[in-house]
């Protein structure tokens, strides 16, 4: 029984912990940020829409910190910008530019 209010209370604490992307803000599309264990200052941004078809995808050679909001709206941004258009962009550093980031 212990055990099993232990791990109630941990599922609860991991579920309220739990911070995903604001879906009011993004009614077209969602943004995924995706980084390897081994190289932490390299991450890939992907920028999605309602199909879950790849729109923008761009790497990111710096750490972006997603807890923060202005990168979050940042991103957000992008993403409803990146919606107004209809086929997939090349790498035009739309991230870097957006988050004032250097190489």
């Amino acid at each position: 029984m212990k055990k099993l209010i232990i791990t109630i209370c941990i599922l609860a604490f991991a579920a309220a912990a739990v911070q995903a992307q604001n879906k009011i803000a993004s009614a077209h599309g969602f943004w995924v940020v995706e980084h390897n264990v081994n190289l932490p200052r390299v991450q890939t941004v992907k920028f999605y829409n309602d199909n879950n078809k790849l729109i923008y995808e761009e790497t990111v050679y710096s750490k972006l910190n997603i807890k923060k909001q202005k990168t979050r709206l940042a991103l957000d941004q992008i993403l409803e910008r990146l919606n107004e258009r209809t086929a997939y962009i090349e790498n035009k550093n739309l991230v870097m530019l957006s988050l004032n980031l250097r190489n």
